[in-house]
């Protein structure tokens, strides 16, 4: 297994919010203004992305069979609307209700939350016989540990039209390295950016203090340290997941009993460490913290350690796709799929999100971007979520 240790070669060192800037140019503009942060810091100027496909009547996906996208349209269309339960945050609502403009006679219901709030919501409508969503975008340890176990999904496969969606040479290491689950048929990871673990503010721990990742398990940062709650499905057990497969439980355990401050709300770790509170962060959701640095905050967060390979990890985050069977709107659902994992669809992800798409046909942060040849070894796949509840069980034994 191979892991991206520096950006790939012959790219401009383009950094994410470099990105977001220059997507701003395009249509998307207003949504994009509040979205992702950069890993490093400035950038040099580079062609913007291109623009989404304008509004109005939607062509067939490309090289799809023509009769049968048109009964699934039509049908989509007499439905006239789409469940999605997706990520939390407006960033994320941004990108996935964009479909409306594509295909504007199918309205989009767009519920936001993390996995383990939505699982059990979803879970007690179904057990009382309601059949609401259609569709799931979002993190891939719940759907592994509760949905599929339960039959909540169907299969991605046969939901695809569009041939072109299918071909491995428009992914980064194939179509189906995109699964994350064992079966390789529920859980599409159609997002793939190389995600920093660990977040420092250098305006209160400068790096010539803590540069490397093994440097954390130091007595002299005990109280400066917040995780993400590791203890449940999330970034912060992700990134705790990763830590024990490359670092060991050993050093994982030494860390967690640096008087670490557990946080849930995301929002507030990130404020925590602008504010110099807590000035490391472990499992941060960058996404809130551009709208610190709109604001001149944080202007000095940087990843720890990053290009090392403790330091990052090749992460599906938030854009993993689902269908839920027993849709109350199949054909709406299936429209819906298709468009995301086209190359629109996964423009769009992009330019609001400024998260990498696993499609290589379609521009992200360089960056942040995988290696198209790499192959890697991604703790949220199935076969390594075991690194994951080991974390979280370790996790469980010190945080009380």
């Amino acid at each position: 297994m191979a892991y991206l240790l520096d950006p790939p070669p012959g790219r401009s060192p383009l950094t994410r919010r470099g990105f977001l800037q220059l997507a701003a140019l395009g249509s998307l503009g207003a949504a994009v203004a509040a979205c992702a942060p950069s890993p490093t810091g400035g950038a040099p100027a580079a062609k913007p992305p291109a623009k989404p496909a304008a509004s109005g009547a939607p062509a067939a996906p490309a090289s799809a069979a023509t009769g049968e996208w048109e009964r699934v349209l039509a049908a989509a269309k007499q439905e006239g609307r789409l469940v999605l339960a997706g990520p939390p945050g407006d960033l994320y609502r941004n990108a996935l209700v964009a479909f409306e403009k594509a295909y504007p006679d199918i309205k989009v219901e767009f519920s936001g939350g993390s996995g383990r709030d939505l699982a059990p919501r979803l879970m007690a409508e179904r057990e009382a016989g309601q059949y609401l969503v259609d569709v799931h975008v979002g993190g891939p340890e719940t759907a592994n540990s509760q949905f599929k176990p339960r039959g909540v999904l169907d299969p991605i496969k046969p939901a695809i039209i569009a041939p072109d969606i299918l071909d491995d040479a428009r992914w980064v290491s194939g179509f189906d390295a995109g699964f994350m689950d064992k079966e390789g048929q529920y859980i599409y990871g159609f997002q793939g950016y190389i995600a920093p673990i660990v977040h420092v503010n250098r305006d209160v721990v400068p790096e010539s203090e803590l540069s490397r990742m093994e440097q954390l398990a130091d007595p002299r940062w005990r109280g400066k340290i917040s995780w993400n709650d590791p203890r449940v499905p999330g970034y912060g057990s992700a990134n705790a997941g990763h830590l024990l497969m490359v670092l060991g439980e050993d050093w994982l355990r030494r860390a967690y009993q640096q008087d670490v401050t557990v946080v849930v709300d995301l929002r507030q770790q990130v404020e925590w460490m602008v504010r110099g509170q807590y000035p490391i962060g472990v499992g941060i959701d960058e996404t809130h913290l551009e709208a610190y640095r709109a604001q001149g905050l944080g202007q000095n967060v940087r990843p720890l350690d990053y290009g090392s390979e403790a330091g990052q990890r090749m992460s599906p985050a938030w854009g993993n796709a689902m269908l839920v069977n027993r849709a109350p709107h199949p054909n709406a659902a299936r429209v819906y799929l298709n468009w995301l994992l086209s190359k629109e669809g996964q423009t769009t992800w992009v330019q609001v999100t400024a998260q990498n798409s696993r499609r290589v046909d379609v521009e992200g942060p360089p960056a942040t971007a995988p290696d198209q040849k790499a192959k890697y070894r991604i703790v949220n796949h199935e076969d390594y979520n075991h690194y994951i509840s080991e974390a979280q069980a370790a996790a469980r034994d010190i945080f009380k």
